[in-house]
């Protein structure tokens, strides 16, 4: 009899043991899949600022070499980046790339011109990081939802709160077309 409860009670005690040593492996797990997350969140936000920079020499150079109508790039020089979303941020950029997209349909001279071509390979650059942030980002954030969700780490996000974090887009067809070097 005695035996039996030894035997109990160290089954209890190594259950007791592995699920405590299960939960602090998931937990870290998925707290290295956040830093990560967080990592990328940075190197997005500071591509995004460097995006909004070269947007905001691209439109002063626009400006200053071609007649364009006053209100044109309104939306964008009226925006206050400061006071914003990253998705905020994201949208205006895309409405301005259309707009840019448009003069530099409408105005051969530009493409010609070395100053604007070396705005544009500056962009390109820049353009070329954030899209890889970006989708390293979707990434850590699908295979944390997934950690999340599933397998023996799902008992971990039950018993702690993890932050809850959004995919980014951005259009790439329209970027594609300003970005081009060609």
């Amino acid at each position: 009899m005695n035996n039996i409860l030894i035997l109990i009670i160290s089954f209890v005690v190594l259950l007791v043991v592995f699920i405590i040593t299960l939960i602090i492996i998931s937990k870290s797990q998925i707290n290295e899949c956040i830093t990560s997350i967080e990592i990328a969140n940075d190197d997005i936000n500071n591509s995004l600022r460097q995006k909004y920079a070269i947007y905001r020499e691209i439109i002063t150079y626009i400006k200053d070499n071609l007649s364009i109508k006053e209100e044109a790039f309104q939306a964008f020089l009226e925006f206050d980046r400061k006071e914003c979303s990253r998705n905020d941020l994201i949208n205006i950029l895309d409405k301005t790339t259309f707009e840019i997209n448009e003069y530099v349909d409408n105005y051969d001279e530009l493409l010609k011109q070395k100053a604007f071509l070396d705005l544009k390979r500056k962009l390109y650059h820049v353009e070329m990081n954030l899209e890889a942030m970006i989708d390293y980002y979707n990434n850590k954030i699908t295979f944390y939802n997934d950690l999340k969700e599933k397998g023996p780490t799902s008992i971990t996000s039950k018993l702690f709160y993890f932050e809850e974090y959004e995919k980014n887009s951005i259009d790439k067809k329209e970027i594609s077309r300003l970005v081009n070097l060609n």
